[in-house]
């Protein structure tokens, strides 16, 4: 009875060796076959010999070298057998049914398959941690509970700590199919993570470290033209990534003009968005539907944005100047609220922010 005296192989990827044996068998048109440890054929260009035991891979393998059989062997076809290595370990043999193959192409071919193996089987490697470390970040930024000590675990194994606060920017580019987004790696380093949500949106998690404050000035400054929603300080990922993006979103409809909106600076109004006060909403409502003719919701809106800048106002709505007392007694008639009394501004803009938020243009 044949037996195989090896160490157990550390890994055998058949897929791989069925890679390698194709582009081999372009350059070297006699059978090649991949064995096991055990001498068993596991890949080959010969479909039908997988499953048998072979001979000479048996050979090989239990002198840990070449074996050769001529063409008059009785029950081996003629050829060659190599053990194959990977990491110190033998892994399998290679058979190569050629009568006329000389040792040193014999060797040459197997180290070959050697290289490819090991190479093929790192990228595969790091093509996996690359989608196992993509599923946690979705799993993490969706995350809306506490975080177990084995999300934590398994977070750190990937590289990854997420039991510090981070700094969370949402980045909007600007829709232009001719403009990529800027090379936002380049700016980062390794420990900070880059996402991205769409074609247009990109989340950057920064790490909390010396360099922060370089990292994040560096980041504005090269989307200083993308509206870009920011949250610091929140130990929960879903929780900052929720506060950026309401940030953005509100900031857009806010301060249009601006492209820079944080969620210090928004959450009074994220918190107006959210409000429950019954109502609140009616007073914007009305000059919508009432005032939607002579444009009076887009005037009142104007009038806040530009702290009654009459200029900026006619600029912005193209209209005349003298238009505007009229525009401002006919809010005051339809919604109650003068756009002269700081109070009075303050509601008509909370029930704005409120309307929005009712009406869907913000998340």
């Amino acid at each position: 009875m044949l037996s195989v005296m090896c160490e157990v192989p550390a890994v055998f990827e058949t897929k791989i060796m069925y890679e390698i044996i194709g582009k081999l068998h372009k350059i070297f048109p006699f059978p090649i076959s991949i064995c096991d440890a055990s001498g068993r054929i596991m890949v080959s260009t010969d479909s039908a010999s997988v499953g048998e035991m072979n001979l000479l891979a048996i050979q090989a393998l239990n002198i840990n070298a070449r074996a050769t059989a001529s063409a008059d062997h009785p029950l081996q076809a003629a050829g060659t057998a190599m053990p194959l290595k990977y990491q110190h370990s033998r892994i399998g043999a290679v058979v190569m049914e050629y009568a006329g193959l000389d040792c040193l192409t014999a060797e040459l071919l197997s180290h070959t398959i050697e290289l490819l193996y090991e190479e093929l089987l790192l990228s595969q490697k790091q093509q996996n941690r690359t989608q196992e470390k993509d599923q946690f970040l979705y799993e993490w930024l969706h995350l809306q509970s506490d975080y177990t000590d084995s999300f934590i675990k398994r977070g750190e194994l990937l590289g990854i700590t997420i039991t510090c606060p981070h700094t969370v920017l949402l980045i909007e580019q600007k829709p232009d199919p001719h403009l990529a987004f800027a090379p936002l790696c380049n700016l980062l380093d390794e420990q900070d993570i880059l996402l991205a949500l769409s074609r247009h949106r990109n989340l950057v998690i920064l790490n909390s470290d010396d360099a922060l404050d370089r990292k994040y000035h560096r980041l504005l400054a090269s989307v200083s033209d993308c509206h870009t929603g920011i949250c610091t300080g929140i130990l929960h990922l879903h929780t900052a990534y929720q506060a950026a993006l309401e940030s953005l979103e509100l900031g857009k409809l806010l301060f249009p003009e601006e492209h820079i909106h944080s969620c210090e600076k928004m959450k009074f109004a994220i918190a107006l968005s959210k409000t429950e006060v019954p109502g609140l909403e009616n007073d914007f409502a009305k000059l919508a539907v009432k005032g939607k003719t002579a444009q009076l919701a887009e005037t009142a809106i104007a009038y806040i944005r530009f702290n009654g800048d009459i200029q900026k106002l006619c600029e912005q709505l193209h209209i005349h100047r003298n238009s505007i007392p009229y525009r401002l007694r006919r809010i005051q008639e339809i919604c109650g609220r003068n756009l002269t009394d700081n109070y009075d501004l303050l509601c008509l803009y909370a029930s704005f922010i409120r309307y929005m938020r009712l009406q869907g243009d913000l998340l």
